[in-house]
């Protein structure tokens, strides 16, 4: 099984030197013509985020360099694909901005891991399955690996150590089992929910995961996509914050935790340059 084996610190240092000249070059050019711009940065973006990629730590060694109770993510693998497509970065542009996790985080998939990545890294490792057989890890979480016949007892034994668990409700059924799980094994105060982004994929999921759900879930879209529950799995939606930490802030009380941010922090990400 491919383990995210073709990493290279080399090829992590040549991406992001060509994606920093590029993006200098870009910026330079933007001075004179903002619209020449545009292509040249996301260029440059892409480079640096695949140098990241090749550059980041596997699930093994974060976890043997950081003994804090871990943060367990969990999602569906073919979710996580449509996400990372260049057409899905910018298909959600039109929805509406009560899809955001926070005024300063998109509706883009791949821009909210890196996101709650940044987050939930204060608390502990933050750690998610990698897909068998990728070629390169996405971004936000640390990867661990494991068999077809493993995966299920490594998703339980998370669920006895991690000290939060995020779940990403996903558009495909793939998520029932550990679902299922969570309610059966986890403590409901400890878990954070991620709603879909289309209505549709929203009704598609409760169809299934309200017969698995203590307290089911309203049948019309909510008013935030980020759900804690009560110690009687009652829902409730947290509300926009003005960065991702204060849309968390509630969610982490709730489990003792309080998040520090500084002003350079919430700069950086108002500005989109936390990634």
């Amino acid at each position: 099984m491919n383990h995210g084996s073709s990493r290279s610190p080399a090829k992590a240092k040549a991406l992001k030197l060509a994606g920093a000249i590029i993006l200098i070059a870009a910026l330079l050019v933007g001075f004179f013509n903002p619209l020449l711009a545009i292509i040249p940065c996301y260029i440059a973006y892409l480079l640096l985020r695949r140098g990241k990629k090749h550059a980041v730590k596997i699930g093994d060694s974060v976890l043997k360099d950081d003994d804090r109770p871990p943060v367990l993510y969990l999602r569906s693998f073919k979710d996580e694909d449509l996400e990372r497509s260049v057409f899905h970065r910018f298909k959600n542009l039109a929805s509406s901005d009560k899809t955001w996790l926070a005024a300063t985080v998109p509706n883009n998939g791949v821009q909210e891991q890196d996101a709650l990545g940044y987050i939930f890294r204060k608390i502990g490792p933050y750690i998610a399955l990698g897909k068998p057989g990728e070629e390169l890890p996405e971004l936000g979480s640390s990867k661990l690996y494991a068999s077809n016949d493993e995966w299920q007892n490594a998703i339980r034994a998370f669920f006895e150590k991690s000290r939060l668990v995020v779940f990403s409700a996903g558009i495909t059924e793939s998520l029932k089992w550990e679902l299922t799980e969570i309610v059966r094994t986890v403590s409901p105060r400890k878990v954070l929910m991620i709603m879909p982004i289309k209505e549709g994929d929203y009704r598609s999921f409760i169809q299934w995961a309200n017969s698995i759900m203590p307290k089911r879930f309203p049948k019309d879209y909510p008013s935030s996509r980020l759900v804690k529950f009560d110690s009687d799995w009652t829902p409730s939606y947290l509300p926009q914050g003005r960065t991702l930490t204060g849309s968390l802030a509630p969610f982490c009380e709730q489990n003792g935790i309080i998040l520090k941010e500084t002003y350079w922090e919430k700069i950086l990400e108002h500005n989109g340059l936390r990634w």
